[in-house]
């Protein structure tokens, strides 16, 4: 998982068996709670975003303010800033068991 904020690689459980597995980037302090596919510290998403997934620069839609879709073409993962939802980032993590 890499954080949305900053790009950089978030430190996760080391465990696959982790009852709570969670990441955090100890840069910005933003977690990820995969048991409950939910991201807590994440501030409002402006104008930049990167992706969870690849850890790369996310594009915008539309162009101009207010960016409404944030799409990674690189993993094509998808970020719905009115709904708050993710898409395709599930797909990309291991199955829990």
């Amino acid at each position: 998982m890499f954080c949305p904020v900053c790009g950089r690689a978030m430190n996760g459980p080391s465990l696959p068996k982790v009852a709570y597995p969670m990441f955090i980037c100890p840069h910005d302090g933003v977690v990820y709670d995969r048991r409950r596919d939910a991201w807590h510290g994440l501030p409002e998403v402006e104008g930049k975003l990167c992706c969870p997934v690849c850890g790369g620069a996310m594009e915008r839609e539309p162009k101009e303010p207010p960016h409404r879709i944030f799409f990674c073409y690189q993993c094509g993962t998808t970020f719905d800033r009115e709904r708050g939802t993710w898409y395709g980032l599930a797909y990309h993590q291991a199955p829990t068991g």
